[in-house]
């Protein structure tokens, strides 16, 4: 069956020049010259991409872009901002209102087809189901680096527990390092064994998952790999954990992966079927190349810019480490949040088993500094 682009401009030429060019390649079109039509074709036919043009005489497109993300129906629908307008605040202003791809007209057609490949390609097969039928879905946020030691795990956890509290909504935590997970000691979880049997059991994982799942006291719901090392063998299981991750989502509202350092064979399967992507680096010269190349690389595999959170963490009061503005100058990209040191709360937090979240003093910057975060997500 063909994938359906809906392009949304109001420009008849250009409806009729890239629509004809788009069937050619195989595509099924569908076009609307205003937002409100285009928000209604999304909502109803949910096609497999939006081409999205920014000067809409009823709604802007960054408005339709922020609809679509804040509708359950059309949130994972991939948009490529295809538009005049070039100036790099009107790029940024597009990404972060939830587009994957920014493109400049007028667009080689070259470069045209070459992003809507890329960005369907990752993106998750939808099926024709009915209304009634479809299961729930919850936002999924992959948390990952470039390298290990960043403060990956600690992060998820946090941040988890955060979202909770902060909407009130049911939240899983898991971690997709089996063999490397280090959560469930930080959180006293004695009982790791339902992620292995879910990658083990031959079965359909929705009807083993509700019952691996655990209730933790700090409110969000657990589902965590062990830490011996022999069990990094299931490393190898790509396709069983994006298989899990896809039905995670409709266990809860949402399901924060802690997904470790590195594009590993896990990683790179599970990144593009989630919704949010929070990256954390050091501020360290070294480090800032790693995340810059990974950023590279996952724009390259189609991901697009407009899911990625850039998170900053300092983990030491050292005065030979970047400051925020050097970090993101280096890097190319924008920092959305950072994290100050806080040494002592870390290791109290570790010593007690209690996330720093529910350690710190509620009015403190570290706890602010989560809120904001979890912010960016609930939003």
């Amino acid at each position: 069956m063909a994938q359906t682009i809906l392009i949304i401009d109001d420009d008849i030429d250009t409806l009729k020049l890239v629509g004809i060019m788009l069937e050619r390649k195989g595509f099924r079109i569908l076009a609307s010259t205003t937002g409100e039509k285009g928000l209604a074709l999304a909502q109803k036919e949910t096609p497999d991409l939006i081409l999205l043009d920014i000067m809409i005489p009823d709604i802007s497109g960054f408005d339709i872009a922020r609809k679509i993300r804040s509708n359950p129906q059309t949130e994972s629908i991939p948009i490529i901002m295809f538009t005049a307008r070039s100036q790099v605040d009107d790029k940024v202003e597009g990404l972060e209102a939830g587009a994957d791809a920014y493109i400049t007209k007028p667009a080689r057609p070259r470069e045209l087809f070459a992003q809507v490949n890329s960005i369907l390609k990752r993106s998750p097969q939808r099926t024709s189901v009915p209304e009634a039928a479809s299961p729930k879905k919850g936002k999924l946020i992959g948390v990952t680096s470039s390298k290990g030691g960043i403060g990956v795990s600690t992060l998820a956890t946090n941040l988890a527990i955060d979202i909770r509290e902060q909407s009130g909504k049911s939240t899983i935590l898991s971690d997709f390092r089996p063999g490397q997970g280090t959560i469930s000691m930080d959180l006293d979880v004695q009982n790791t064994s339902g992620l292995i049997k879910l990658l083990e059991e031959s079965g359909d994982i929705s009807t083993l998952l509700p019952n691996m799942i655990l209730e933790h006291k700090t409110g969000i719901k657990t589902l965590l790999s062990p830490y011996q090392p022999m069990d990094a063998k299931y490393i190898t299981y790509a396709d069983r954990f994006q298989e899990l991750a896809r039905e995670l989502r409709t266990q809860a509202e949402y399901i924060v992966l802690d997904l470790g350092p590195s594009l590993t064979p896990i990683t790179t399967s599970v990144l593009p079927v989630c919704d949010r992507i929070l990256i954390c680096l050091e501020p360290s010269p070294a480090n800032v190349i790693q995340t810059r190349i990974m950023f590279q690389d996952l724009i390259n595999s189609g991901i697009g810019e407009g899911r990625i959170i850039t998170v900053l963490i300092n983990r030491q009061r050292s005065g030979v480490q970047l400051s925020w503005e050097q970090a993101e100058n280096q890097l190319e990209r924008k920092i959305d949040q950072i994290f100050t040191p806080v040494p002592e709360l870390a290791f109290q937090a570790a010593a007690t088993k209690t996330p720093m979240i529910q350690r710190a003093d509620q009015d403190s910057m570290t706890v602010q500094q989560f809120h904001d975060l979890a912010k960016m997500i609930l939003d």
